[in-house]
């Protein structure tokens, strides 16, 4: 082969990677501008799903959106509340102590019922802010989600031939 033909080989090759590159770097941008795009209370995943199907008006938005910002910082210093028992329950989870775990976990019964409070308050007062219409998709949405819950509950359980908790991948039952 011969000088020029090796050139020509290094010079397409050249080209051909620098026409795959702006490709590649815009590929990500579009992936999240369509995993974002028509997201907003609607698709919001942090809510269970508890919009989905439901068109708010621009009225019921900001009546939403306004009625979050009023729970928003006493849920906070709830969470925040909650941090350190936490941490201790999942050192202890590491370590193999079940029974700091279930101490941390009992540590926080009081804090967590609030939380739970807090959360079933803010639900009711965004439910009383929706159209009856928008009600009763709302109501029929909170329905599935306690459904799953359910589900997921009853899989953690020792329901499975008295094993507790969640099957690992690839280890079989025996």
């Amino acid at each position: 082969m011969g000088k020029s033909q090796v050139i020509g080989f290094v010079v397409a090759s050249l080209v051909s990677v620098a026409s795959l590159a702006p490709a590649q770097a815009s590929a990500p941008n579009a992936r999240h501008e369509r995993h974002g795009a028509g997201r907003g209370m609607e698709g919001r995943p942090g809510r269970g799903g508890l919009f989905r199907g439901i068109s708010l008006t621009d009225a019921e938005k900001s009546h939403v959106k306004q009625i979050h910002t009023t729970y928003r910082a006493e849920a906070k210093t709830l969470r925040e509340s909650l941090l350190p028992a936490m941490r201790d329950a999942r050192a202890a989870r590491q370590k193999g102590d079940t029974a700091g775990v279930k101490a941390a976990w009992s540590r926080t019964a009081g804090d967590r019922s609030k939380l739970r409070a807090l959360m079933d308050r803010e639900k009711a007062e965004i439910r009383g802010a929706l159209t009856p219409e928008h009600q009763h998709l709302f109501d029929a949405n909170a329905k599935q989600r306690a459904e799953r819950r359910a589900d997921g509950r009853k899989n953690t359980k020792s329901d499975r031939n008295g094993r507790a908790g969640r099957a690992r991948r690839g280890v079989r039952a025996s």
